[in-house]
């Protein structure tokens, strides 16, 4: 087995040669790799196997996977596998393409993520992920002071019924009225610190997102906007982002508290085919 790198400045991981003891000749345990997650953000395993079974039984070594809303973007048979594609009509399409950390609408966030290539364009449709401890320890002095005593805001039942509307509206999900209700009913306005500490390491991280998070409280509009603005160029600044190219069989998997990420679309006529899955908040990557 190989490791290395993904970046000079210690962001991500590739893994070669490794295949969950299930399926072939594993050597890494649960918790070595849970402990690799955490110290550099992004897990990079190369050749996993187009297994859902091995692919569900794997991620289970990270907590609890969340179930896929709406129903129809689940991969059939595993209802807490999101299909995701640049396919119209197969799956979730277009998605995440701003930067965010998944689940940051949950008020207890999504903790991992695990993302499996089955087809991937030969142009464009990369990944970026931004490291967010890095970018809270660059950050000018007062600011990094500042920051850390601030709230976020994010009205989520406002944005998600927005959101469901115009996905109804653009048949990008076949949403019922009772779906839309059910899922408003699961949501909460709340803010929400934008900065995490890590309970083993101590390390801080920013926590943000470019389409839930929307002000800072005590602050006026244009005070946020300036403070966000800055925020965000630290944290995606070319020097602080690992740029992902897809090959079929590349396994992602990524701590939430620890990076932002953002989708690029693939070239037209280019398909990409993978299959999502996030782990609840609370999961044994965080303990």
């Amino acid at each position: 087995m190989l490791m290395t790198g993904l970046t000079a400045f210690g962001l991500g991981l590739r893994v070669e040669g490794f295949a969950p003891s299930s399926y072939g000749n594993g050597t890494l345990a649960g918790s070595t790799v849970r402990a690799l997650l955490r110290e550099f953000g992004v897990l990079h395993f190369v050749g996993f196997p187009l297994d859902n079974d091995v692919y569900g039984n794997f991620a289970s070594w990270f907590g609890n996977p969340e179930p896929v809303f709406p129903a129809e973007h689940q991969v059939p048979g595993y209802p807490q596998m999101r299909l995701q594609t640049n396919i119209r009509g197969l799956g979730a399409n277009a998605g995440g393409q701003y930067w965010h950390a998944d689940g940051s609408f949950l008020k207890i966030p999504t903790s991992v993520t695990l993302l499996l290539c089955e087809e991937a364009p030969a142009d464009e449709g990369e990944t970026l992920f931004a490291d967010m401890r890095r970018a809270y320890e660059v950050l000018p002095d007062p600011v990094r002071e500042s920051v850390t005593e601030l709230q976020g805001s994010y009205p989520c039942r406002q944005i998600a019924d927005r959101d469901m509307q115009r996905a109804v509206a653009m048949k990008t999900a076949p949403l019922s009225e009772e779906d839309r209700r059910r899922k408003l009913d699961q949501m909460s306005d709340f803010t929400r610190p934008l900065v995490t500490e890590d309970t083993v390491t101590h390390r801080r991280a920013l926590h943000l997102n470019q389409h839930w998070l929307r002000s800072i409280e005590g602050r006026s509009e244009t005070e946020s906007a300036e403070t966000l603005e800055l925020l965000y160029s630290t944290a995606t600044a070319a020097s602080n982002v690992y740029r992902h190219r897809w090959t079929v069989g590349d396994l992602l998997v990524w701590h939430n508290t620890l990076v932002m990420h953002k989708a690029i679309p693939a070239r037209a006529g280019q398909r990409k085919v993978t299959r999502r899955i996030t782990i609840a908040g609370e999961s044994t990557a965080d303990s």
